[in-house]
């Protein structure tokens, strides 16, 4: 059991995504996101082993040691010799969005090896940051111009070498610009690994475990019309229909309050509040 208790994660994760993006400690942030469906997760336990592989990591490296050879060592440990690699077997399963468990079976996706090896190169005092490709997550090298791919064993990457994923992972569909290369937040991290997680439940017709990510999704970035929309619909396919109401109702009082969402948005929404009374009026 954690020494966080019988903590109330939903607490804990909404604390720390309203801090300043600066202060938010990524990788307990993951921890508490995963909290929800692993509530007997040891935080510090699992904290303590990204704090061991950065000390065992330190043994291998020269005081000084150049950043881009920083970076080569790091890829070196977490991909080799400890293992961490992309599970291409079962790359839709939930699990691949929780660090305890991409911890316990050495496996992620793109995004949740990206956030592993920016969270030990922290501890080392490399400087790095997430970059969201059209359809993959790398991570860059600070001012170096430098990027490497931890979901595929964390091969180096160069400008030209992303440019040509891209063209391959769109089928030649995306005209290639230097904003792909863009440093991504961590508060948009933390969201993309929110979305995933969405993706798969909604997909698999588990609607109770997505409306439990929507709502956090919500609370990062609250007033955005599509994640009530999402959130009523998840509802109603559960029958729960009344809640399918209050969600889209609860958005139209934040859109007038806010002074967000145009007249389009409003009749949409409304026009979907409309319908879910007609069909719960069916069932009376």
């Amino acid at each position: 059991m954690s020494t966080d208790g019988n903590a109330d994660y939903r607490a804990l994760f909404t604390e720390m995504v309203r801090k300043p993006d600066e202060d938010i400690e990524l990788d307990r942030a993951a921890l508490y996101l995963a909290g929800e469906e692993y509530p007997a997760i040891d935080v510090p336990s699992l904290l303590a082993e990204l704090d061991a592989f950065a000390s065992q990591i330190a043994f291998r490296i020269d005081p000084g040691v150049a950043t881009a050879d920083l970076a080569g060592s790091i890829a070196e440990y977490l991909f080799n010799d400890v293992g961490f690699h992309g599970n291409t077997g079962e790359y839709y399963s939930p699990d691949n969005s929780f660090l305890n468990r991409v911890l316990e079976t050495r496996t992620g996706i793109p995004i949740t090896l990206s956030l592993l090896f920016m969270e030990v190169g922290r501890r080392l005092g490399l400087k790095c940051s997430g970059v969201g490709l059209p359809g993959h997550f790398i991570v860059g090298i600070d001012d170096t111009g430098e990027y490497l791919d931890p979901f595929h064993a964390g091969v180096s990457l160069s400008v030209t070498d992303c440019s040509d994923l891209v063209d391959s992972m769109s089928g030649g569909r995306l005209a290639w610009t230097d904003d792909f290369l863009a440093p991504v937040s961590k508060h948009n991290i933390l969201f993309r690994m929110l979305n995933n997680l969405k993706s798969v439940y909604m997909q698999t017709g588990a609607y109770s475990k997505a409306v439990g990510v929507i709502q956090r999704q919500s609370i990062m970035s609250p007033g955005i019309p599509s994640l009530y929309q999402e959130q009523a619909w998840c509802h109603a396919e559960q029958h729960e229909y009344r809640l399918a109401i209050r969600v889209l109702e609860s958005y139209l009082e934040i859109a007038k309050n806010q002074g967000t969402g145009g007249p389009e948005d409003t009749k949409q929404v409304q026009d979907q509040i409309n319908s879910l009374w007609t069909t719960l009026n069916r069932l009376n």
